[in-house]
């Protein structure tokens, strides 16, 4: 599944993978766009696989006529080898059919090169919300029991965040190919409608032991740059990847790439009016 470029690491041991889910208002995307921009991180390979739609471009985090012309995939890897961080931005969905698939290669990359943690960024309807989560933030999470075992600690009682609330699905008692029985008890009655892949790869972290994290925020489809800001600065408080500043100052903290421009399209010809 991954493709790395030449003279790059064998395994990322020690490091920390964060990627995004295809979700509502393309949040996690726009957030990995941040951590890229702001971080430099350097691209180190691809993931090559069939379960997500085929896309090629230009490339998006272009800086200057050096990078102008560079060709970026569907999937793409950059990392930081200072931050030890690996980021995956996904700029395709996935096949219908296939996201099962797609979660269980993920899950045999990170097995295979040691990450230290996982992380999902994603997002949720808001209009699903329950009334408990309509007051206070809009920042959930969700934990393995590997991942709790060295992290609950900070994400609770230091960061203050909310754990996700449990509530039983109105579509069917199966994610995926998964009858309601083989689902882990951590993995029960998770609900994240909007979100992705974010439950299905939840569940087959579960199973497999895997350090994982869903990092969550609450949106509606529309200008979603501050709900990336949010999920972004959340994330930064938890990995301490820049210094941290007043939770009002987001703008001040993250660079904002260049494809960004042209985020809602291109500017009409004012000429013709």
């Amino acid at each position: 599944m991954y493709v790395g470029c030449p003279n790059t690491p064998n395994d990322f041991k020690g490091y920390t993978l964060v990627l995004p889910a295809v979700s509502v208002g393309n949040v996690g995307q726009l957030s990995v766009d941040l951590l890229v921009t702001t971080l430099g991180l350097v691209r180190v390979g691809y993931l090559h696989s069939d379960c997500v739609l085929p896309v090629c471009g230009n490339d998006a985090f272009s800086v200057g006529k050096d990078t102008q012309g560079s060709l970026v995939t569907t999937t793409e890897v950059y990392y930081s080898e200072e931050k030890k961080i690996v980021v995956v931005q996904q700029r395709a969905p996935h096949v219908k059919g296939k996201q099962n698939e797609y979660c269980t290669s993920l899950i045999e990359w990170i097995q295979s090169y040691q990450f230290d943690k996982v992380i999902l960024l994603t997002s949720s309807y808001s209009h699903e919300r329950l009334d408990s989560q309509i007051q206070g933030g809009r920042l959930r999470y969700l934990a393995t029991t590997a991942l709790q075992q060295t992290c609950e600690d900070t994400l609770q009682n230091e960061l203050k965040w909310l754990p996700l609330e449990r509530r039983e699905s109105v579509w069917g008692k199966s994610v995926g190919d998964s009858k309601q029985e083989d689902i882990p008890e951590q993995a029960k009655d998770v609900f994240i409608p909007g979100g992705g892949i974010a439950k299905r790869l939840f569940v087959q972290g579960c199973k497999e032991n895997i350090p994982l994290a869903v990092l969550l925020v609450f949106c509606a489809e529309g200008n979603n740059v501050p709900d990336a800001l949010t999920l972004t600065s959340s994330l930064n408080q938890w990995l301490n990847l820049l210094p941290n500043q007043s939770a009002g100052t987001p703008l001040q903290q993250w660079k904002m790439p260049n494809s960004w421009n042209l985020l809602f399209g291109s500017t009409y010809d004012q000429t013709i009016y």
